[in-house]
């Protein structure tokens, strides 16, 4: 059942019968040799494949970013300012960003020992332990 399984795959046979005594130097090689020499002739009536054609570039936009109208291709259809720009903008954006956390910096979290209290006390709350309405 497996040789009938090897028959019907179009290139196996051509790849793995009559290996060479001497055995293998690289596999690239072998495969490559093995693939012009050994492949069987393609079918009359099949046509060769071509490539997909390749999509139209996007025409030449105007920047949207600062500074004086320059024109741009851009890379996809909803990008609306150069890179040079861009990068500018994400760097203002950044700076900003600091700028704010430095003006208002976030408290420091809390300690393990902290949190761990927390979570006791949140389930003692949760549970009704250590309350008064409990304890009588």
């Amino acid at each position: 059942m497996a040789a009938a399984g090897r028959e019907r795959r179009g290139s196996a046979p051509a790849l793995s019968s009559a290996l060479p005594a001497e055995g293998v130097r690289t596999a690239f090689g072998f495969l490559a040799h093995r693939m012009v020499e050994k492949l069987p002739p393609r079918p009359e009536g099949t046509a060769e494949s071509t490539p997909p054609p390749s999509p139209l570039p996007l025409p030449l936009i105007a920047c949207d970013g600062p500074g004086e109208v320059h024109l741009f291709r851009p890379h996809e259809s909803w990008v609306t300012t150069c890179g040079p720009c861009h990068r500018e903008q994400q760097r203002a954006h950044w700076a900003d960003l600091m700028a704010r956390a430095e003006a208002h910096p976030a408290p420091p979290p809390p300690t393990w020992r902290e949190r761990v209290a927390s979570e006791i006390q949140a389930n003692e709350v949760a549970s009704g332990y250590g309350t008064r309405a409990t304890a009588t």
